[in-house]
């Protein structure tokens, strides 16, 4: 009986590594703003949930203590691997929000954002709360810990494998996530380039106009107005953009078994 009772804590331990690493790097869980012990507590309530449901085939050698440790390490590669590709959604757009800072002038205005713990620019840090409020509107998160929640089904416990097909999606999940990126940017760089076109052909047949001057109020006046008629779209572009993240995630876990 008490043998029984050791393994049930040995899986529970792999559960709760899984669930954890997942909420260390996925997306809402991981900014930096939540306290460390709501994660905790969080990881630790979700495990508890989930493990009655966790199939404990194959068993868990308890007796091999280096066997186990890889177990653990495993099953924390699994959950980084998971949070990090469902976190790809609002990097891309983050990574559309830099290039449009890049060319509406606001790049160098970069201040630190204390939602992701790092320095980025004013439109880098709104599409990326707009990602946020998109997300949480749309019962996102409730996929997200589904999507965590069924991987359990998919790749049970200690039984995860990584290959080439496994590398292969990450470099075509990266690339996936910078091709949106500049795609959700393209609109307002295509108006910025415009802008500068004209600005050309106006300081050629007026020399005496200061235009990189009068360049930096009329790209944000334009880049402002081109924003807010693109948000509606983003939106949209947004929510679609969320079943992308339970879709990737089965595609990795598959790639894994």
């Amino acid at each position: 009986m008490e043998l029984f009772d050791i393994n049930q804590l040995a899986l529970f331990m792999l559960v709760l590594a899984r669930i954890s690493a997942f909420f260390a790097v996925g997306p809402l869980f991981s900014m930096a703003n939540i306290p460390g012990l709501v994660k905790v507590g969080l990881s630790f309530l979700v495990a508890i949930i989930v493990f009655p449901l966790v199939d404990p085939k194959p068993g868990i050698d308890i007796t091999n203590g280096w066997y186990y440790i890889f177990a653990l390490f495993r099953e924390t590669l699994v959950g980084l691997a998971m949070g990090y590709i469902a976190g790809l959604v609002l990097n891309a757009l983050v990574f559309a929000g830099s290039l449009i800072d890049i060319h509406i002038g606001y790049f160098m205005s970069i201040i630190f954002d204390p939602v992701s713990g790092s320095m980025a620019g004013i439109m880098s840090r709104f599409m990326h709360l707009l990602g946020l409020a998109v997300l949480l509107s749309f019962n996102g998160h409730h996929m997200i810990i589904a999507a965590l929640v069924g991987s359990f089904d998919v790749v049970p416990v200690n039984v995860a494998q990584a290959g080439g097909a496994t590398a292969l999606f990450f470099i075509k999940a990266f690339a996936q996530m910078i091709n949106t990126g500049v795609q959700i940017a393209a609109p307002l760089i295509a108006v910025m380039l415009v802008i500068d076109v004209t600005l050309g052909l106006l300081a050629r047949t007026a020399p005496q106009i200061n235009v990189f001057m009068l360049g930096f109020p009329i790209k944000i006046i334009f880049g402002m107005i081109t924003l807010s008629v693109m948000v509606p779209a983003l939106v949209r572009i947004i929510y679609s953009l969320c079943g992308v993240i339970e879709r990737d995630i089965l595609t990795l876990l598959k790639g894994m078994t």
